[in-house]
């Protein structure tokens, strides 16, 4: 008799318990349905642009690595920025420099496949490699890592520790624009201490001051008067000073034609870089499907032990229509 007693107290609260899920079923399929519908919506229009991608037209492959021929490991240095240069393989375009997994400046590749520009260096230690581009923005193998590392002055800015390194960013694409047309450019400032002093050399001769009250995205524009001069290129070179004192920099190049005569595909009809995106996207897929699976087996579960118990005679009869 215990016995029985205690499998109809533990069948009853299975039947609560199992009673509750199934009731609440019905919503939890429909938050499913809705936040598949939202992470649809969201994804679409990247498929969408990813499918314009993989459908242009590739330029010649980079197969081999940049190298970077100075600074060299080991070294140190007691003042920045600090001069990059290096080697450009076949078929490299531009190299872009990443410092601590920072993309930290960009430089386009000369007929003598050279590069040079200027990046900045956080304190201590700096690994810097080079990643190579083709004309159509496809990257060829990594360099090898450089390590240098950055003393700064003992009495200069931001050594009290209570202020992060101000950094200057962009997102690169090899992209054209043409005399007379409104150049936009997405620019990122984090760290150091708010506001924040901008001075842009724009290459052609001019220069532009502004200040930005706090950190974050924005854009610089600018309209050229006329085309650049290596592959009419203009190097654009940012200097950032916060107050605190602390400077970055931050160097890359636009292209710019002097005849309006592109063609569908070409640098002159890319989209502009941008630092915003969908990368919410990357995140948000596994989430879901892990949701979605942890709830499926939960589900499964439940329904196992509900099959078990019917087969005991354990379940509340009236309740299931018996």
């Amino acid at each position: 008799m215990p016995r029985k007693k205690a499998a109809r107290r533990s069948a009853k609260k299975s039947n609560t318990r199992v009673r509750k899920i199934l009731f609440g079923y019905p919503l939890i399929i429909f938050l499913f349905l809705c936040t598949g519908v939202f992470l649809l919506l969201g994804t679409f229009p990247s498929l969408a642009q990813d499918l314009h991608i993989t459908a242009k037209v590739h330029a010649p492959f980079v197969t081999s690595p940049a190298t970077i021929s100075s600074p060299v490991s080991g070294d140190y240095f007691t003042s920045a920025p600090v001069t990059v240069s290096g080697n450009c393989p076949e078929n490299a375009v531009y190299v872009e420099i990443v410092r601590n997994q920072i993309m930290s400046g960009v430089a386009i590749c000369n007929d003598n496949r050279n590069f040079q520009l200027l990046i900045d260096l956080l304190p201590g230690q700096n690994e810097l490699t080079a990643h190579v581009f083709n004309l159509t923005d496809d990257e060829g193998p990594v360099s090898a890592t450089v390590t240098v590392f950055y003393n700064p002055p003992a009495n200069g800015p931001a050594q009290s520790g209570k202020v992060s390194p101000m950094i200057l960013q962009t997102s690169f694409v090899y992209k054209g624009y043409y005399v007379g047309q409104e150049l936009s450019w997405p620019i990122s400032i984090s760290g150091g201490l708010a506001p924040y002093t901008l001075d842009i050399d724009w290459g052609d001769s001019l220069h532009d001051r502004f200040t930005k009250a706090s950190d974050g995205d924005f854009n610089i524009k600018h309209t050229y008067t006329s085309s650049g001069n290596y592959k009419n290129e203009f190097v654009i070179t940012l200097t950032a000073a916060d107050s605190d004192n602390q400077i970055s920099h931050l160097q890359f190049f636009v292209i710019v034609n002097p005849v309006n005569n592109a063609l569908p595909g070409n640098i002159y009809n890319k989209q502009p870089p941008s630092l915003s995106g969908k990368g919410w996207l990357v995140y948000a897929w596994p989430a879901y499907a892990s949701v979605l699976l942890l709830t499926s087996i939960f589900w499964l579960g439940e329904r196992e032990e509900l099959i078990i118990l019917q087969k005991r005679h354990l379940l509340n009869r009236r309740f299931y229509g018996r």
